[in-house]
């Protein structure tokens, strides 16, 4: 009985995943809210029945792994809660580039024009409120303008960062641009 439910798993975590990478496919093209079941699940080549196991619509579908992807990016950051990411950047920011690696072609879409911006606003106010905890914690006499505008920096720039090495296909290794964005986090340049 066990193994019947392991096999289960395995071809419900198959389905999602084709599923998935004909969303990311048609992302590419146009924007979601013109993707329909019927040409998300031909590109899948499975009946639409499928899709209506798991997902009412394709909105459904991708809060479903914009979900997944913040809880999978929490447990980066609960994971390096303690350290202090100002001193040493790199080792968190080899884990989320590790993570953004791994998951680069829905990255890619979701960061780009067809993406969806609920999960970049969405995305901020997360790394916006982590970062605010920890600058309570180590710095609690800042003041909120300065802090703004430090994380606007630190946040915004990351990001073209991050976006330019995922539109490169991550031709550079997560090592070295933790290392280049480090530099950058600490010193405002590559130099």
């Amino acid at each position: 009985m066990e193994a019947q439910v392991k096999k289960e798993d395995r071809r419900v975590r198959r389905t999602k995943k084709l599923l998935t990478q004909a969303l990311t496919e048609l992302m590419q093209q146009k924007q979601v809210k013109e993707i329909t079941v019927t040409e998300l699940t031909d590109l899948a080549d499975m009946n639409r029945g499928t899709f209506y196991l798991y997902y009412k619509d394709i909105f459904d579908m991708l809060e479903h792994i914009e979900d997944n992807m913040f809880q999978a990016l929490n447990e980066i950051l609960e994971r390096h809660e303690k350290e202090n990411v100002v001193q040493e950047t790199e080792p968190i920011l080899r884990d989320i580039l590790g993570f953004i690696e791994e998951n680069q072609e829905m990255v890619r879409v979701l960061l780009s024009p067809h993406g969806d911006m609920n999960f970049l606003h969405r995305l901020n106010d997360v790394l916006r409120e982590k970062c605010l905890q920890f600058v309570r914690r180590v710095a609690p006499n800042e003041g909120e303008a300065s802090f703004d505008y430090q994380y606007s920096f630190v946040i915004f720039g990351t990001a073209g960062l991050i976006r330019a090495w995922v539109n490169r296909n991550c031709a550079e290794s997560t090592a070295e641009i933790a290392q280049m964005a480090g530099r950058m986090i600490r010193t405002g340049s590559l130099a």
